[in-house]
C-alpha cells in the first residue's frame, strides 16, 4: 500500500510572530472540537512562547498571548497538561515554568528551579500530577 500517494499536504498558513527558530509546539488537549477553537503553543529561542488559537469562522490562526519575561534563554520545549489546564515550558536557563490560563490570560504559577544546566525537554505523566525534565548532564 503507497501511503505517500493517498492524500496531499498543503501549507495552510504561516504563524509568524517568533523572532528566533521555533523549537517545540504543542496543541492543548480537548480543544479544536466541539465548537472549541484548537489551540498550540509554540516556543523559541526568542525566550517566548506564544500562545495561537483558531478562528472558527475563518480557520485561521491568531496569535493570543506571548508569555515572555519569565526564561532568559531559549525555550526549547513545551507541553499542555492532559486537562489542558497548565502549561509546562523548558528553558535553557535551567529552569521549567508552569503556565496557567487565568481571567484571559496566562500567569507563571510556579517555576522549578534546581537544575545545573538546560533543560531541554518537558511532558506530563497521563493524570497531569507529576511532569518529567530532560537536561544536559
Amino acid at each position: 500500500m503507497n501511503i505517500a500517494g493517498d492524500f496531499d499536504l498543503k501549507e495552510k498558513q504561516i504563524l509568524e510572530g517568533h523572532t528566533d527558530r521555533v523549537w517545540s509546539l504543542a496543541w492543548k488537549p480537548a480543544n479544536g472540537v466541539d465548537g472549541i477553537p484548537a489551540v498550540l503553543a509554540s516556543c523559541s529561542g526568542d525566550k517566548t512562547v506564544r500562545i495561537w488559537e483558531q478562528s472558527p469562522a475563518t480557520g485561521s490562526f491568531q496569535c493570543k498571548a506571548v508569555l515572555d519575561e519569565t526564561h532568559t534563554r531559549t525555550v526549547r520545549s513545551c507541553a499542555w497538561s492532559p486537562s489542558g489546564k497548565l502549561l509546562a515550558t523548558a528553558s535553557f536557563d535551567a529552569t521549567t515554568a508552569i503556565w496557567e490560563h487565568v481571567g484571559g490570560d496566562y500567569e507563571c504559577v510556579s517555576t522549578l528551579e534546581g537544575h545545573e544546566n538546560e533543560v531541554k525537554s518537558v511532558s506530563w505523566n497521563a493524570s497531569g500530577t507529576l511532569l518529567r525534565n530532560l537536561w544536559k548532564r
